[in-house]
Parts: structure tokens; C-alpha cells; sequence
């Protein structure tokens, strides 16, 4: 009897116990009813969980993703949840809480910035599905788990290999898994990356003209987030356009002219974005973007002045390594994630040694490997001067490009660490 009452009692507090605890780790979101609305979030990532066995994929791929789905929740309505308490400052309260205006902002969409579009879609996202910060968030969290399946058939077709284990290093890297959970722009670049990817690869190994519109999507994509996307993903195209085992010759020109006109839309649009005159205006705008960068909370970085190009291009090697191998063990950790990026930073640039100790870089000599390693170099070459000032800051836009480099070095592992099997044809 006793213990029938101790059980009745316990059933009774959990759901006045979880109020409590949404409530306390939520109280920068603007909701009356923060408990019913993470009650709709966890449903809607039911929803969206059960609609991948519809999914137009590869049945074998299914469970995988189920699977991956599941740990991608805990995630973003778990351990994200405890995270978001401790940083009350986030853009993603920012952009929810800016969207919850009764008017429509999307009447000037051809002006609108990053910020503007993620804070839009927020907004659209409420019409659709009843206003929930947690079923938004898990929204956001499914386009970075859609773009990770991307980039790993993009991998498939990239290095003729199919192997799950492949999809669950990407999926479940502790950066991307992270940075592409929240609400906020994020996701939908890496959403944008991984298209533009899975359509350079597949153009190059199928000749199919279907992928150029895939191509042009991503990058459209990321450029409207991060105008200076369409740069960084429109210019390695010229390492491989002119090497396309393309009989048909129109096919070709016509690729050519569309990356060319959206190469110098991107360049206009960057240009306009950033007010870029003259060679002056660069070096000042990156001065500028690195020393403001500097005074954020996840410094220490380098906050340089760049009085003269030849000053900027002698930076660039530090530059290069501090955003893509920085924060290193024994340096800065302002949180959980800098001390987790610190060990992945170590384990890349061991990856990387060994790899060119072995020599496998040279199974990357071929059009389709050097246009992923010069994604890589561009994005680090414009980004080296502004995110080097800030260690958080270059941990957070890495995943942009991270997806690529991790592909990269898998590529370049031997194939028995992997336990591959190979494709036939």
C-alpha cells in the first residue's frame, strides 16, 4: 500500500519536476508556456523521424538514419538545451524571438541579409506549425542532418566506395553534430555546401545535367546566408570544368557561361555587401572584422592590422592554421566546445601528417580532388584574416567546409581502416 502511494507520488512530480526544469533552462525564450512548447517540439521530431521511412533513399540507408535521427534529438533537445542556458546572449533567441512579429517580412527579400532570411524562415516556419522555439530549432536541426546524408552520398560518389561507417563519422563529428542543431544560419549553409557539392560530383562523374541545377541551388543557398559563400564555393569550379569527360561540347559552354554569370553576381554581391572600392577598402574591411572578432569571449586569437597586401599575405600561413588546426590541447577552454575542438584539431592535423608522411595525398591528383582541396584553401585564405581573431568564431564557421576536409581525409585512409568495400564500375 505504502508503496503504491510512494509510486502514485513519484508519477505525479515528474511532469511539476520537468515544468520546472524547462522553465528554469528557458527563461530567455519568450513563451507563456515553455513546457507545452517543448512538449510540440519532441512531437514534431517524432513527426519528422517517421517520415524518413518515406524517404526517397536507399532502403539499407533507413536504419542508419533513423539511428542518426535519434542521437541528432538528444542532441538538439537535450544536451543543446542545457547548453543554450548558460549563454543567454545566443542568436538563436535573437531570431526567434524577432520572428514572432504578426507581419509578414519577407516583402523586401532581395534586400534581406542572413540574419533577415533565418529570421523569416522562423517566421514562416510559425505559420505552418503552432509557434514552438524547441519544434523550430528541431526544424533547423533536420536541415543539418539532411545535409549530412547529402555529403555522404556525396562521398559515396566521390570515392566509389559505400560504406555506413563513412556516414556515421560525418553525421556524428562532435562539430558538425553540434553547430548544425541549433537554430540559426548554420544549418542552412551546410545545407547549401552539401547541394553544391553533391552537384560538382555528380556532373564530373555522371555527366548529367540534372546536377548543374543541384549545383547552382547550394550555392544560392549559402550565398544568401553568407554573401561571400558564391565566392568560396564558384571559384575551384575552374579547376575541373575545363577537364569534364563531357562529349557534347554545348554542355560544357553552357556550364561554363551560368558559373561565370553567377561567379560575378556572387563577386557584385560581396563587393556591394562589404562597400569594397578599391584594394584600400579590403585590407581596412579585414582589419576591421579581425579586430572586432578579437573582443569576443572565446579569444585568445590573432587581431592584426593589415596596413599593406604584403602584410596581409604574410599573415595568411598563420592565418591558414589558426582557423583550421586552433585551439590546440593546452590552449583556451572557455567551454565544452573549445576543449572538444581542441581534440579534434589535434587528431586532423596527426591525420593529416600521417597522410602525407604515406604519401596518400597523391590519390587526390585528379579534377575532382583538387577542386574539394581548393574549397578548402579559398574558404581558410578569406576567412584566415577575420576568424583568426576569435578561436570561437573559426570553430563554429569551419563546419562550412568541414564536411569536405573530413571526406578528404577519409579518402586518403587506406581502405583496410575502414573495412571498405568497393563498388563495382
Amino acid at each position: 500500500m505504502l508503496g503504491a502511494i510512494g509510486l502514485g507520488m513519484i508519477c505525479m512530480s515528474i511532469p511539476r519536476f520537468f515544468s520546472f526544469l524547462i522553465e528554469a533552462i528557458g527563461f530567455n525564450i519568450h513563451q507563456k508556456n515553455l513546457p507545452m512548447d517543448y512538449v510540440i517540439g519532441l512531437m514534431w521530431a517524432i513527426v519528422l523521424g517517421m517520415s524518413i521511412l518515406f524517404w526517397p533513399v536507399p532502403s539499407k540507408d533507413k536504419n542508419s538514419l533513423l539511428l542518426i535521427w535519434l542521437v541528432r534529438v538528444l542532441v538538439t533537445l537535450g544536451f543543446m538545451v542545457l547548453v543554450e542556458a548558460h549563454y543567454p546572449g545566443m542568436d538563436a533567441y535573437g531570431y526567434f524571438n524577432m520572428s514572432m512579429t504578426p507581419n509578414c517580412p519577407w516583402k523586401n527579400i532581395w534586400s534581406m541579409n542572413g540574419t533577415q532570411i533565418i529570421t523569416a524562415l522562423a517566421w514562416l516556419h510559425h505559420q505552418i506549425l503552432p509557434c514552438s522555439y524547441y519544434a523550430t530549432k528541431v526544424s533547423f536541426s533536420m536541415s543539418g542532418f539532411i545535409a549530412m546524408y547529402i555529403f555522404y552520398r556525396t562521398a559515396v560518389i566521390f570515392s566509389h566506395h559505400e560504406n555506413k561507417r563513412i556516414f556515421y563519422v560525418l553525421a556524428l563529428f562532435p562539430s558538425t553534430l553540434f553547430w548544425s542543431s541549433i537554430l540559426g544560419k548554420d544549418p542552412i549553409v551546410l545545407l547549401g555546401v552539401a547541394l553544391y557539392a553533391y552537384g560538382v560530383v555528380g556532373i564530373y562523374q555522371f555527366k548529367k545535367k540534372r546536377f548543374l541545377g543541384i549545383l547552382l541551388l547550394g550555392v544560392m543557398i549559402a550565398m544568401v546566408i553568407r554573401m561571400w559563400m558564391g565566392l568560396i564555393l564558384l571559384a575551384p569550379l575552374t579547376i575541373f570544368v575545363f577537364y569534364l569527360r563531357q562529349r557534347s561540347g554545348i554542355f560544357k559552354a553552357v556550364l561554363i557561361i551560368l558559373i561565370s554569370i553567377a561567379f560575378l553576381f556572387s563577386l557584385n554581391r560581396f563587393k556591394n555587401g562589404f562597400q569594397l572600392e578599391s584594394g584600400d577598402d579590403v585590407l581596412q574591411t579585414a582589419t576591421n572584422l579581425s579586430q572586432s572578432a578579437s573582443t569576443g569571449g572565446s579569444s585568445p586569437g590573432l587581431s592584426m592590422e593589415f596596413t599593406s597586401p604584403g602584410k596581409l599575405i604574410a599573415f595568411l600561413p598563420i592565418g591558414i592554421f589558426t582557423v583550421l588546426f586552433r585551439p590546440l590541447p593546452g590552449e583556451f577552454f572557455s567551454n565544452p566546445f573549445a576543449f572538444i575542438a581542441s581534440i579534434e584539431n589535434l587528431a586532423f592535423l596527426a591525420w593529416l601528417v600521417l597522410a602525407l608522411k604515406r604519401k596518400r595525398w597523391r590519390e587526390l591528383k585528379n579534377p575532382l580532388g583538387m577542386w574539394a582541396i581548393s574549397v578548402v584553401v579559398i574558404w581558410t585564405i578569406l576567412y584566415a584574416p577575420v576568424s583568426s581573431g576569435n578561436l570561437g568564431t573559426a570553430m563554429r564557421y569551419k563546419i562550412q567546409i568541414l564536411p569536405i576536409l573530413l571526406i578528404l581525409l577519409l579518402h586518403m585512409l587506406p581502405p583496410r581502416i575502414l573495412n571498405t568495400k568497393y563498388l563495382r564500375g
